[in-house]
């Protein structure tokens, strides 16, 4: 009697990448991860659905970044954001609607997804996504039929302030999570990534010297 067994099946993880960034920059970062986890994980990279203006990109001289556009010369590459800022003070967002319902679509056709990572701003919008299909919230429709993640790797994540979005954090995110954030950092401050990670229940999370 021959016994076949099954080969595990991998997972399958979502990777959202940070501001400015777009899925080929992200895959180029974690290609060393990606090959010790190729007999484990499959990674898929997307890039979110904002096209940032010079006015919306930070570190860089926006005045003459502006000016570059208005002149025509050419730009080599698109920015690209989960969201961009309105407003600092108070903070108003706007394109992460159209973040979410992107991201709905990718879950519906390349899903189901066990886990998902993000890395800074994509970080935010791993633990988003978390939220939204934990509790069904409106933003992500009646008719999304993705399970909750199992998993959730977030790395220098952080929380929205804008109020409108404040229900998205106003119940506990059961999603398994780690949470990792480097204490030189001085794009992301620790402390806000801690803010994030205790929205969710039972988060183990790494903290190490680097950026």
């Amino acid at each position: 009697m021959v016994v076949v067994t099954a080969e595990p099946r991998k997972l399958k993880i979502l990777c959202l990448h940070g501001y400015e960034q777009d899925e080929d920059i992200f895959r180029t970062k974690l290609r060393l991860h990606m090959a010790r986890l190729c007999d484990k994980a499959e990674f898929v990279f997307v890039t979110a659905p904002n096209t940032l203006s010079p006015y919306d990109i930070d570190g860089m001289d926006n005045m003459a970044r502006a000016a570059a556009v208005r002149s025509g010369k050419a730009i080599s590459r698109e920015f690209r954001g989960w969201y961009a800022l309105k407003s600092a003070s108070p903070e108003v967002v706007f394109g992460l609607e159209a973040s979410i319902v992107y991201l709905k679509t990718v879950l519906a056709e390349q899903g189901p997804f066990d886990g998902i990572f993000g890395f800074s701003q994509g970080g935010l919008m791993a633990a988003v996504m978390c939220a939204l299909l934990e509790h069904r919230y409106i933003g992500l429709g009646d008719d999304c039929m993705h399970p909750p993640l199992r998993f959730a790797v977030i790395s220098s994540g952080y929380k929205l302030k804008d109020s409108r979005w404040d229900y998205v954090y106003k119940r506990p995110i059961c999603t398994p999570s780690l949470h990792t954030y480097g204490v030189l950092d001085c794009m992301i401050g620790i402390s806000r990534s801690m803010e994030l990670r205790d929205n969710f229940v039972q988060p183990a999370d790494h903290c190490f010297v680097g950026a």
